[in-house]
């Protein structure tokens, strides 16, 4: 089973976009008055806080579900970092939330109100599919639209190795390439970061100076909040499904495992900032390994030592063959490759691909002031 997250917009009335801003009100209200409570008991156990606010929240006028979720938030270990909660969101259950055809039925403050969605054939094709809705999160944005996010479990399909095996390289000027030869450049996302690196830097500056600490300047600071990470997730969100996409179900993803990675470079001053602030791996990690197990493709981890050294036609292993950042020439048998495909080939070869090569590495040659390592394999979900 996978647990899915479907971001819906909603069409209430007027007098229902009232009640719905009456219960965030109230819930934010519940979950501030947990948090004092919280603070001057020195306690963040919801079990504990439940004794102690639960008659006070339901005398705000919540229900006893959203009481509890008001309770959960704010003894969340997030809740110990909180300093204030404000009303712009409320978290349901199963018990508080639920679906009736098109229309999301919400407990409120006033009620039980029924509401209409818009629905995208992206929504209905999901929700067709969900053995179950967990419940959700209802918002409401700066520009006054209403949103719930729907946590629906979904029913994945049984990852059998019957088909080929794909490696994805990660890298920095391409994103991502495949031994099948695709390519995905990084160079956009690294620009746009770099843009708001600097762009914070020159706010931060402003904002640290009192003179020119202006009330424009704070706006601009909350509009760039958020962007530059919607950004990021949208590039890795888009670059994540067009690699799933040319997937089959029955076929195998060779991820390198880059575990531990910026604590074990070499890099320094720019290049270790950039390294270290510039590139999720490990969130374009986590969309890849979703996304294919919802299409029944099974995700190996594989040791990524010597992957873009070794020629995949000969198996021979030298530091020079990598001629440069993109080219591969292999010193022993001549084969010409780009380089960050030959590493996504040796990926899929070490997670049991066949047929990519004349043979089977043999990490004969280990590099100068090398130490040759047993290649690992290990399997992200069934």
């Amino acid at each position: 089973m996978q647990t899915l997250t479907l971001r819906t917009r909603l069409d209430p009335t007027p007098e229902q976009a009232d009640a719905l801003q009456e219960t965030l009100e109230r819930f934010a209200q519940a979950c501030n008055l947990t948090l004092e409570v919280a603070r001057a008991c020195k306690t963040f156990s919801k079990f504990k806080l439940q004794r102690l606010v639960y008659g006070q929240l339901r005398a705000l006028g919540l229900s006893a579900n959203l009481a509890i979720r008001a309770i959960a938030r704010a003894g969340h270990r997030k809740g110990h970092r909180a300093k204030h909660y404000r009303p712009t969101s409320c978290d349901y259950d199963q018990r508080t939330l639920s679906l009736r055809g098109e229309r999301v039925s919400l407990s409120t403050t006033r009620g039980r109100l029924r509401i209409p969605m818009r629905l995208s054939p992206y929504h209905r094709y999901w929700l067709a599919r969900a053995r179950s809705v967990q419940g959700g999160r209802l918002l409401r944005d700066r520009r006054g639209h209403w949103y719930v996010h729907l946590t629906v479990r979904i029913e994945t399909p049984e990852a059998a190795q019957t088909g080929r095996v794909v490696g994805v390289d990660l890298g920095q000027r391409l994103l991502a390439a495949l031994s099948t030869g695709a390519r995905f450049s990084g160079g956009a996302l690294k620009t746009k970061r770099l843009h708001y690196r600097a762009k914070r830097a020159e706010i931060r500056s402003k904002l640290d100076r009192p003179s020119e600490r202006t009330r424009s300047v704070k706006r601009l600071w909350a509009r760039l909040s958020g962007r530059e990470r919607r950004f990021v997730r949208q590039v890795l969100h888009e670059a994540s499904r067009r690699i799933v996409d040319g997937l089959a179900p029955g076929d195998v993803l060779a991820i390198e495992d880059l575990r531990g990675l910026r604590g074990r470079t070499r890099r320094k001053g720019k290049a270790a900032r950039h390294l270290h602030q510039l590139w999720p791996y490990g969130l374009f990690r986590r969309l890849l390994e979703y996304k294919a197990r919802l299409k029944g493709v099974r995700v190996v981890v594989v040791d990524p030592r010597y992957t873009s050294r070794t020629c995949p036609r000969c198996g021979h292993v030298d530091r020079r063959n990598r001629r440069s950042g993109r080219l591969f020439r292999c010193r022993a048998c001549g084969f010409q490759h780009n380089a960050d495909v030959v590493a996504a080939l040796n990926l899929a070869r070490r997670a049991g691909s066949e047929g990519t090569g004349r043979c089977q590495p043999a990490l004969s040659a280990i590099p100068a002031g090398g130490r040759e390592g047993k290649p690992t394999t290990s399997v992200v979900g069934s």
